[in-house]
């Protein structure tokens, strides 16, 4: 997916902390507009990116199951995640501070940026893998508001409306509430957010923005490794109550030939969970225990950047940032009879400087380079570059890209905080990764469409894994993630337009050679759009994944059937102002799974009516 061309020369992008528009960037982009989200007509946000190149989206059976994304291999944790700027990894969560996409409600969004690559060197810890930056709606002129109902339990609503005031300056505020899935299905699912947004314009080049956002979110489902709905012995479902609230403030002030900014943001996350544990089985004889859990996680930062434009477009960015976590967990596990505590009570400090230079060297080359250095308390000082070249072929009409980028991550707090004599290890070590890739991007005649190519290579080293000798997490585990991304869109008439995408992933991991779990050898995807009147439009998207490896307690190490799912979309705009829409999820009605036994959900039917005002 990507940006219209006519919407290319003005849309901001992430990776770097220039400003840059899409033609710019030198590692693999992804953009998903507002009016796509529309087109798409998808439940949940998780279905967003299920047709991005190089990024693998799971789901943990129903609607209630967490779903993660994998770019290019990654672990989810070592995938950042920003809403509005602000950073939403929890690292005290057990997927160390992978994020949930269940958690994002499509309603809200404006914009999805997906990053394919290390940006270390430019947002340093947690983006070793990939950044995937959500944007959510504020600032734009009126109001809307949006019903929709379907069956397993769908319901969503949303609302949103923007005062504007002279001089460019406006306040918004966004609610949606969102329900689906059914317990009796394997799992449930109900978001309520808020948000309000706002812009002061102080003065000529000078603004104030500042957005405050708060989710609540209740699940169930079965818990991790269980064998999900078909396979779990214990048939109680695990229960998770979580709420979060984010604040972000940014000044900026352009000063002569310099942009100032300064940023401020925080980040609070709680969660209490209730396991029913997991019963014994092929893989383990005792299984995992039955818990309870509350924990409590605070990030704020403060970041100060200066950028001077020169002349020809070119452009030097200089800064230096603070970040502070604090993380807690209150957790109780039953045990032969009896309750064994596991709390834990971390801080961790980051002090960071960063400087970027973005050359035009001329109007067919562009040369990026940047450097980061941060200082983890208790985890040592960890340099990150990168560098990027684009270059255009003006007689073909294409782009020839290459990049190469280092990346760490420094240990969970659920790592470092789990006692010992469950598996967790205060003394571990950063993870890193390195690697490079080269694309092209070939535009095809006539503005028909364009047609890309990817080959990327990435090592990752001193990966926190378990070790079952010692009965403990330690950095041992090395991988060499290899691969091939291709992707076409071709407008084939004035009414339909096609969109596909292939994905070959090749890994190694020493010493164990066990496969990644969830990283499917082989993934592709097809999407078309037909407009067969003026004001109405029919999507069918098809996502397929082969060579899914996986695990469970109950059968041990699994080849999952290959996934593959047909999702139908139509929307009608009755007139400017009313819009409205059908969609029938997994139209073939497929058993697929991403985890063994966690049947994913069946065929249903969504009707929704939206009014803009």
């Amino acid at each position: 997916m990507s940006v219209p061309p006519k919407s290319l020369d003005r849309v901001t992008v992430i990776g770097t902390r220039v400003p840059s528009t899409l033609g710019q960037e030198t590692e693999g982009l992804t953009v998903i507009t507002r009016e796509q989200i529309e087109f798409m007509g998808v439940a949940n946000g998780a279905d967003l990116l299920r047709q991005v190149p190089g990024v693998q989206v799971d789901q943990l059976g129903g609607p209630g199951g967490m779903s993660l994304a994998y770019i290019r291999g990654s672990d989810p944790n070592h995938v950042l995640v920003l809403v509005d700027g602000v950073r939403v990894n929890d690292p005290t969560n057990s997927r160390g501070g992978g994020f949930d996409l269940s958690s994002i409600d499509p309603s809200e969004i404006e914009r999805i940026e997906v990053l394919r690559g290390a940006a270390s060197s430019i947002y340093g810890a947690d983006a070793m893998g990939g950044v995937i930056n959500i944007i959510t709606r504020k600032g734009e002129p009126g109001g809307s508001a949006s019903a929709a109902a379907g069956g397993l339990g769908y319901r969503a609503l949303s609302a949103r409306t923007t005062l504007q005031a002279s001089g460019g300056s406006w306040l918004s505020a966004l609610a949606s509430t969102l329900s689906d899935g059914r317990d009796s299905e394997g799992g449930s699912l109900k978001l309520n957010k808020v948000a309000i947004a706002g812009r002061a314009v102080v003065a000529a080049g000078a603004r104030v923005d500042v957005q405050l956002r708060h989710a609540e979110r209740t699940s169930s489902a079965f818990p991790d490794d269980s064998g999900g709905i078909e396979l779990a012995v214990i048939r109680t479902l695990e229960r998770r109550r979580s709420n979060g609230t984010s604040l972000g403030m940014r000044g900026v002030a352009d000063v002569q030939a310099w942009t100032l900014s300064l940023e401020g943001t925080g980040f609070g996350h709680q969660e209490d969970i209730k396991s029913p544990g997991v019963a014994p089985g092929l893989r383990s004889a005792f299984g995992i225990p039955a818990s309870s859990s509350a924990t409590r996680y605070r990030r704020g930062s403060a970041l100060l950047s200066a950028v001077r434009h020169m002349s020809g477009g070119s452009e030097l960015a200089l800064g230096g940032e603070f970040l502070r976590e604090r993380g807690t967990s209150s957790t109780v596990y039953e045990l032969f009879g009896m309750q064994i505590p596991a709390d834990f009570d971390l801080r961790r400090d980051t002090r960071s400087a960063f400087t970027e230079f973005k050359w035009v060297a001329s109007r067919a080359l562009i040369v990026r380079a940047g450097l980061r250095r941060d200082a983890v308390d208790g985890n040592g000082s960890h340099t990150s570059p990168g560098i990027g070249v684009r270059y255009n072929f003006a007689g073909l009409d294409g782009d020839l890209t290459a990049s190469y980028s280092k990346g760490f991550k420094p240990p969970s707090f659920f790592a470092l905080g789990l006692p010992p004599a469950l598996g967790g290890n205060p003394t571990l070590n950063a993870e890193h990764s390195k690697g490079l890739s080269i694309g092209y991007e070939q535009r095809l005649p006539g503005g028909l469409g364009e047609a890309s190519m990817a080959v990327f290579r990435r090592k990752y080293t001193d990966l926190v894994t378990f070790e079952n000798e010692t009965n403990q997490l330690v950095n041992a585990e090395h991988v060499d993630v290899k691969g091939l991304e291709l992707a076409v869109q071709v407008r084939a008439s004035a009414s339909l337009s096609l969109q596909a995408h292939y994905t070959r992933l090749l890994s190694h991991v020493s010493p164990s050679n066990e496969p990644l779990r969830q990283r499917p050898g082989k993934r592709g995807g097809i999407q078309a759009t037909w407009q067969f009147v003026e004001r109405a439009r029919l999507v069918w998207r098809l996502e397929y994944a082969d060579q899914i490896f996986d695990s469970s307690i109950p059968t041990g190490n699994l080849l999952l059937p290959t996934y593959l799912r047909n999702d139908l979309a139509f929307s009608y705009e009755a007139n400017p102002r009313v819009t409205v829409s059908a969609a029938i999820d997994n139209l073939a009605d497929r058993d697929n799974q991403w985890y063994v036994g966690a049947r994913a959900q069946g065929r249903r039917a969504r009707v929704g009516a939206s009014l803009a005002f």
